[in-house]
């Protein structure tokens, strides 16, 4: 991304997020995003994955401006090249975890969702839990099922949102580790917004938040 500004209005003021902001992340390079909170870092990974649009600059992911690409292309550019990671899951809680992983597959028609969506849970150590509900499993799992729910369509983008935020420790340094273990595998490029120093330096690249301004480290 080049020249990127992003600003919001508040009822004390514009507050701006990103001045002139660049960024440059090679395919299957691995980037941590860091900064205080409120520096916008979220709002950072809304713009690389197309749901935040800047007033002013270009993004470009691979071959595509996303700049240039209308909703309709937007959503259909998500659903073939990026998995997002949030904090909070995000599994809708009336699905399985078959269900849940599957579902982006579904939502485009592809064959064999469900075989492919098994392979995944498999892949993440869920297999054995694919008929669960949200509800019933713990947090470790259920963001397990959000790693494979994010991957099965073996995206060439990941943005991890925190992704072990609500985590206790050791639970944390699991999911760290699938989460680095299927990247390498699937070769595909990682960007992940942390306050955690633990996954800050397992990133081959880092940047700081703040002040609108982005800092390599």
């Amino acid at each position: 991304m080049n020249g990127i500004h992003l600003a919001y209005p508040t009822e004390s003021g514009t507050v701006v997020v990103l001045k002139d902001a660049s960024l440059t992340v090679l395919p299957g390079e691995t980037l941590a995003i860091t900064g205080p909170s409120g520096s916008g870092k979220t709002s950072l990974l809304l713009l690389l994955s197309g749901l935040e649009r800047p007033d002013q600059g270009e993004i470009l992911i691979g071959d595509q401006r996303l700049g240039g690409m209308d909703a309709n292309a937007l959503a259909d550019w998500r659903s073939e090249h990026l998995g997002i990671v949030f904090q909070s899951f995000h599994l809708l809680p009336g699905l399985t975890a078959l269900s849940n992983v599957s579902l982006p597959l579904d939502i485009t028609g592809q064959a064999n969702a469900r075989e492919r969506a098994m392979d995944m849970l498999d892949a993440v150590g869920l297999s054995h839990r694919v008929q669960h509900l949200p509800g019933q499993l713990s947090g470790g799992e259920q963001q397990r099922v959000a790693i494979a729910r994010a991957l099965v369509h073996q995206p060439s983008l990941l943005l991890g949102d925190e992704p072990t935020g609500n985590l206790d420790q050791e639970t944390g340094e699991k999911i760290l580790s699938l989460l680095f273990d299927l990247h390498k595998q699937s070769q595909s490029t990682l960007v992940l917004v942390t306050h955690d120093e633990r996954v800050a330096e397992r990133c081959q690249h880092r940047v700081r938040m703040e002040g609108g301004r982005l800092h390599a480290i």
